[in-house]
């Protein structure tokens, strides 16, 4: 069993799991291999880090998920967490302000160079953005101390 991570020509990521290479190669030769966002044939295999070989005979088992720890954090916690994210995207993304949607669209079409945005979108902007798979995250902005 190989894991490849996969991408489309429109740049969703997706994993894909094929019994060995050869049956890759099949698959994607015969244009059996979508992508489960937008259902593109034209598939491209990404570098990966390592590859896991196992006996012939062994029977594939899915990997397993970690157990997810539940964590309590206090409000102080939580307000010092919002603020170092405010911080990191502030120092290391670019600041469109209420160009947000036009710009992560421009990106999305490659109408404009690939880089780390932020910004302010409407809510009818960031509907219009869902609506067209284009991907983005909303983070809290920290409430700061007067």
């Amino acid at each position: 069993m190989v894991i490849y991570d996969l991408t489309c020509d429109n740049g969703h990521g997706f994993e894909g799991w094929f019994s060995g290479p050869e049956n890759y190669r099949e698959q994607l030769s015969g244009n059996r291999i979508a992508c489960p966002v937008c259902n593109s044939t034209a598939i491209t295999k990404l570098p990966h880090a390592c590859a896991v070989h196992m006996k012939k005979d062994e029977a594939p088992s899915p990997p397993s998920r970690p157990a997810v720890k539940s964590v309590t954090a206090t409000p102080e916690q939580l307000k010092e967490a919002l603020i170092r994210v405010h911080h990191y995207v502030r120092d290391n993304f670019e600041d469109v302000g209420p160009h947000f949607a036009q710009e992560a669209r421009r990106i999305q079409e490659g109408d404009a160079d690939e880089r780390p945005i932020h910004g302010t979108a409407t809510p009818e902007e960031r509907e219009a953005l869902d609506d067209d798979s284009i991907p983005y995250l909303m983070v809290p902005k920290p409430e700061l101390d007067s």
